[in-house]
């Protein structure tokens, strides 16, 4: 399936896209692609952004550690974590990316984590049921301050500039899952947009307007389930294909890339038909990538395209004194 999906992909964005030249480039690593479904290739919503030798994580879905550690990026260097709401299926990955890079690789930092209100409260949360951890695992060798956690509350604008790297967060509508955040990363010129979970947004076609490369979510279900009345409230607080092509008509960004694909009954690669075949048949002619775990985008000269990198020379991770080369 995976072979099927990749190469319907990588047809889909045929030819490269121009950036800004000379420069290095912005890497964008679609660390976990899925909602909150079971899927044999896809794990939790997480997003990694590298931009002038700094790394952002977005998102922090189920098996984000994992998928760091596939995609050839030590799990204890992160630091720098945004939230974009407080649905569980985007921060369950959250408490094993702080303990396990602590007490196993070495970590002696902790994060800085940017979320919307109640963001300190789930991290207080968090720090109660580890507390045996807390209390037990801390040694000379593990200090504590490897576990801090500097929450920073999220609202409309700048919530991070340094070094030249900017991120703006941009209200978005995910009905319960509200307040709801989208960001827009700027790095040399270059914009990444990731749309976070959220039906159609004015604020989203705004913040993706000429971007590089949109990050959008998007739900599509079987003709079965679509009629269902059960159906229509989940329906209503995700991006459908329609409206996916209607903002990427608006914004008109180099890229989208479909990410939190949320399915249900569909699966791959009718899933992938179905998604394109609704986003084109809505008018949207545009460069498109159906998104896979641990796919890599790089802004560069031109916008270029990886494929996820094989897993048959992945070393174990489990030294301090570890990194990857």
């Amino acid at each position: 399936m995976r072979t099927l999906f990749g190469l319907l992909s990588l047809l889909l964005l045929s030819l490269p896209i121009p950036a800004m030249a000379g420069e290095p480039p912005m890497k964008v690593i679609l660390l976990g692609t899925a909602g909150p479904e079971y899927f044999p290739d896809r794990l939790g919503p997480a997003t990694l952004i590298v931009a002038g030798g700094q790394v952002l994580l977005f998102d922090c879905g189920r098996g984000v550690g994992q998928r760091l550690y596939e995609s050839r990026v030590n799990p204890r260097d992160i630091s720098r974590i945004f939230l974009t709401h407080l649905h569980g299926d985007h921060f369950d990955g959250l408490p094993e990316l702080w303990m396990t890079p602590w007490f196993l690789l070495g970590r002696d930092h902790g994060f800085d984590l940017w979320g919307p209100e109640g963001s300190a409260e789930m991290v207080a949360g968090m720090r109660a049921m580890y507390s045996h951890d807390l209390t037990r695992r801390v040694n000379p060798f593990n200090p504590v301050q490897g576990l801090d956690i500097r929450v920073h509350k999220v609202a409309a604008g700048t919530v991070f500039e340094h070094d030249g790297v900017k991120v703006t967060a941009f209200p978005v509508e995910h009905a319960e899952g509200n307040p709801a955040f989208g960001y827009a990363v700027e790095w040399q010129g270059r914009k990444v947009v990731l749309s976070g979970d959220t039906t159609y947004s004015e604020a989203l076609v705004t913040a993706a307007r000429d971007a590089d490369l949109l990050v959008q979510n998007v739900i599509a279900f079987s003709d079965r389930l679509d009629g269902k009345p059960e159906m229509q409230g989940v329906l209503a607080k995700l991006t459908t294909p329609e409206q996916a092509a209607r903002m990427a008509q608006l914004a008109r960004p180099k890229l989208m890339v479909f990410s939190h694909i949320v399915t249900k009954d569909l699966t791959e690669p009718e899933a992938a038909d179905r998604i394109v075949a609704r986003t084109r048949a809505a008018g949207y002619a545009g460069a498109l990538v159906i998104g896979e775990d641990r796919m890599t985008f790089e802004l560069g000269d031109t916008v270029t395209m990886a494929p996820p990198p094989s897993l048959e020379t992945l070393v174990p991770l489990d030294s301090k004194d570890q990194r990857f080369p």
